[in-house]
């Protein structure tokens, strides 16, 4: 499995990634803006059991998902920092927007929600934008180098991290998929295409494919919202640049 938008992990904080060095870790190339392949690190997910996939052996990959409405104590609980994006899922789902219901609001299964009652069978990409935000989150609040080197990468990525927070501003628009994060990366130059597995596939044709892949990723994929309303929301898709 991986962040494709029809799979969702659902369950993606740091005590289910693996991470071994596997390489030696280079210098960054001062006269390139890439940022991505120095730290000779290998990162594995684990733990699928909340996650959402299609069985690739039906005509149609029928959705294989783990019903987290069987047990709303996931949602109750508030033993660990991951709680908080557990119920930012469940939250979009009942709300259709970019919300975080306390606690008490996640004691009824099968609420009713925008799209009818919450199933976790659907197709929901914005869970992997929550648990990126999350890590974005553990990753700088629990680094141990030197704290310009935090500041440096703070300032590199404040307007990427202003779509990507679950916390940001009603007018901020927010990524609807980890494939849209990837994009702005790319965009950004701070990875290749080059560096991307099938990027062709995964970020612009298969989502525009009467579209150029020579133009913006982002012009062709991000979501449009509508100027009048100030949705919080990440969906209704329609073309539109974040800046």
């Amino acid at each position: 499995m991986s962040l494709a938008d029809s799979q969702q992990h659902r369950d993606l904080h740091e005590g289910n990634l693996c991470i071994r060095q596997t390489g030696t870790p280079r210098a960054k190339d001062p006269s390139s803006p890439l940022h991505y392949g120095y730290s000779g690190l290998e990162i594995t997910i684990l733990d699928y059991g909340l996650s959402r996939a299609e069985d690739v052996s039906t005509e149609r990959g029928a959705p294989v998902a783990f019903d987290l409405e069987r047990d709303l104590s996931i949602f109750t609980s508030t033993h660990a920092p991951q709680c908080k994006v557990y119920r930012q899922m469940r939250s979009f789902l009942l709300e259709g927007d970019r919300v975080h219901l306390p606690p008490e609001r996640h004691r009824t299964p099968y609420e009713e929600g925008p799209d009818g009652p919450v199933s976790w069978r659907e197709y929901n990409p914005y869970s992997n934008v929550l648990w990126l935000a999350y890590l974005y989150e553990y990753l700088t609040g629990n680094f141990q180098g030197e704290k310009k080197e935090l500041a440096r990468f703070r300032r590199t990525t404040a307007e990427f991290w202003s779509h990507l927070s679950p916390d940001a501003p009603p007018e901020v628009l927010s990524f609807p998929s980890a494939t849209q994060v990837i994009a702005y990366a790319v965009e950004a130059d701070w990875l290749s295409e080059a560096q991307l597995s099938g990027h062709k596939d995964s970020l612009c044709c298969s989502e525009a494919p009467d579209e150029s892949c020579n133009e913006s990723i982002i012009e062709a994929c991000i979501i449009e919202r509508d100027e009048a309303e100030l949705r919080r929301s990440p969906r209704r898709p329609r073309p539109r640049v974040l800046y």
